[in-house]
């Protein structure tokens, strides 16, 4: 075996294991990154071609695509042209942002396909071979005056804290909890996960290659988010047990004037700018049962979780079968004497075998030592959401008179999902029925099984249909009289849609946004509500469902740079959606949706639709693409620009000649 001097034994095995395990396009397009060689591509991208590992996102993994296996001399030697350039250590690399000519044939190699124009560059940048997408040059640095107040520090909060340092602005985070992480240092439940695959559910400018689980668990995702933050070294902007109680847009001023309580003692920050980053499903949705004191166990809900309880031999109740049940059953059967899931309505579940699955060390390895290898099977991971999706999530009426369905994709997922479902359970057709959904795919979120099919065939695990009433002294009683006796009650019952109805934030003229979103929510593109100068708001209504919220998140947070950088270039103090233009696209967004499976929904309930209105609210009809290009610059006839008073005009920079 090949050991030279400064590499040990073992490190050299390791090497030598991850490259023969490694996809032999992956090694080949790692090669030309560290090399610059493109003619390597040349060489060996035709030999490879059809040999591609098609990986595809659960949700839309709906069929095996033809695979053939490559030369086996071909695959030697590009392994071992590899395994000459990691000798020694991980090696200098010369090619880091491939030109588009050469990263379209990278593509094209790597995933089987060309990618439609419309995500070309979307895979750029979220395949995370771009970290830089500015499009608004800084003509002008951000002055220390310019402040930018950030509310929450999850996942979306400390991505736009990177970008705003990484910008040059003056900001401060403030998040009410003892720690950073949002979601994930609230949803302390036992099982709770990660349900899109972790080499997705993460930055595209700070990848992590170590996950240890392909969907990762909680505290696994929570560390991550800490790494990103010392990396990038923003704790210090970080003012955590900070409560925001108040926010008031002062017009004289034209800055925004933000109360909180911070350990206990108030404080006020004033800010030229406000990005919001709470996410719209906030406050646990506690079910209207009756009695509920007079249970002498205890009653905890998902969102509300007490670690100090011991479920361990207990009897226990889950009410609710959406995503955190689900998590919540399988985690639990393995401990508790007896469970009893309380389902008012079924979902589809969608078979995933890496669901509780650990990444080999070889892979793990492989992406931690070897450049470039996790943003390549970041982008294999990606593609299924950067295709053409027509008849996924809106309805096709072609495909309806031709085969009564509802669309090609829809109709293909939701037959995985259903012979899955017929495959766990061959011989209990009333299970069968039982979990077998009453409308359409999507008008709910599917359900990745993480081994609930599985808890549900032990002996001790009952599912049973109805819907929580009351609470006696030993139990739960059921809207049919239905009386279970338990030791405990465990609710996954959700969380309200508010959309911030309990902040006090306020506008122009007095308005206040919870006036604003009466009777439902409108922003323009989510982010932007007529009224509201310079307040930013991530993860608004209708701009969720079409790709998972890192993915979003980062969309959101560059077009905010964008436009904050278009005020410091414009010396603007104020900044908002115009409301014809706000009108206009809120009345296109309702119109679209009204074709999609959300709309068409049949007996379908659930937090996709507004609890009063029942608009919906949370998504958006356009594919993610689309809003990736939509977002990229902000369009300043849809905006009001208000220059700061006094502001000089700005002179173009001329280029004078020189003498000597």
């Amino acid at each position: 075996m090949y050991n030279p001097a400064g590499e040990s034994a073992d490190t050299s095995s390791m090497l030598e294991a991850a490259v023969a395990e490694l996809d032999p396009i992956v090694a080949l397009l790692s090669l030309i990154h560290i090399t610059g060689d493109q003619m390597l591509l040349h060489r060996y991208g035709p030999l490879l071609e059809g040999t591609q590992e098609q990986k595809r996102e659960a949700f839309v993994d709906f069929g095996e695509t033809e695979h053939k296996e490559a030369d086996p001399a071909v695959v030697a030697e590009i392994r071992g042209m590899l395994l000459n350039e990691l000798r020694g250590g991980k090696p200098e690399v010369l090619l880091d942002e491939p030109a588009p000519g050469l990263f379209r044939e990278m593509l094209k190699l790597a995933l089987g396909m060309e990618l439609p124009e419309a995500s070309f560059e979307v895979a750029r940048q979220h395949g995370g071979f771009v970290t830089d997408t500015r499009i608004v040059p800084q003509d002008v640095m951000p002055s220390p005056d310019f402040k930018v107040l950030v509310i929450g520090a999850g996942m979306v909060g400390i991505n736009s804290a990177v970008k705003l340092k990484q910008s040059g602005f003056n900001y401060t985070v403030i998040e009410s909890r003892h720690e950073m992480g949002g979601t994930w240092s609230i949803n302390r439940y036992p099982g709770a996960a990660v349900d899109t695959p972790s080499i997705l559910y993460s930055y595209s400018f700070d990848p992590n290659p170590s996950w240890t689980k392909f969907y990762p668990m909680k505290d696994e995702f929570l560390k991550y988010l800490e790494k990103v933050a010392d990396r990038h070294r923003i704790r210090d902007n970080i003012h955590l047990n900070t409560t925001m109680t108040d926010a008031t847009w002062d017009e004289a001023r034209k800055l925004w004037v933000v109360k909180a309580v911070r350990d206990g003692q108030e404080v006020v920050y004033e800010a030229n700018a406000v990005i919001q980053c709470l996410g719209m499903l906030t406050r646990a949705r506690w079910p209207d049962a009756a009695d509920r004191e007079k249970f002498s166990g205890p009653v905890m809900h998902s969102a509300e979780w007490d670690e100090s309880v011991d479920l361990t031999g207990k009897r226990v109740v889950i009410v609710g079968t959406g995503c955190s049940g689900v998590q919540l059953t399988r985690a639990l059967s393995e401990v508790a004497a007896d469970v009893t899931v309380v389902q008012r309505q079924p979902d589809y579940i969608i078979p995933n075998p890496q669901a509780l699955a650990p990444v080999p060390p070889l892979e793990i390895w492989a992406m931690e030592n070897i450049p470039y290898v996790t943003q390549w099977k970041r982008m294999q991971s990606l593609v299924s959401a950067l295709t053409d999706m027509r008849g996924m999530m809106g309805f096709d009426q072609e495909w309806h008179d031709k085969t009564g369905g509802f669309g090609p994709l829809n109709d293909a997922v939701t037959k995985m999902s259903l012979d899955y479902l017929a495959s766990k359970f061959p011989d209990d057709p009333e299970m069968v029925r039982k979990l077998t959904p009453p409308y359409p795919l999507y008008a709910k979120r599917p359900i990745l099984d993480c081994g609930y099919y599985d808890a549900l065939k032990k002996e001790h695990v009952h599912l049973v249909e109805g819907e929580l009433k009351a609470f006696d002294e030993t139990g739960v009683i059921l809207a049919d009289g239905t009386h279970i006796a338990c030791d405990a009650v465990v609710l996954a019952t959700g969380f309200y849609l508010e959309w911030y109805k309990d902040l006090n934030i306020t506008g122009r003229n007095g308005q206040t946004l919870r006036d604003a979103f009466t009777p439902y929510p409108e922003a323009y593109e989510g982010i932007l509500v007529p009224g509201f100068p310079n307040y930013l708001i991530t993860a608004g209504p209708n701009t969720g469902l079409t790709a998972n919220h890192a993915v979003l998140g980062e969309q959101h947070v560059h077009y905010i740079i964008e436009l904050l950088q278009m005020m410091v270039n414009g010396d603007y103090a104020a900044v908002e959606a115009d409301e014809e233009a706000c009108r206009a696209y809120n009345a296109w967004t309702e119109e679209a949706l009204k074709d999609t499976a959300w709309y068409r929904k049949g007996a379908a309930h659930g937090y996709y639709r507004h609890d009063d209105s029942g608009r919906i609210v949370l998504a958006t009809p356009r594919h993610n693409s689309t809003v990736w290009h939509d977002t990229r610059v902000p369009k300043t006839e849809h905006l009001k620009l208000e220059r700061r008073p006094g502001a000089p005009e700005r002179k173009p920079r001329v280029i004078e000649p020189l003498s000597i």
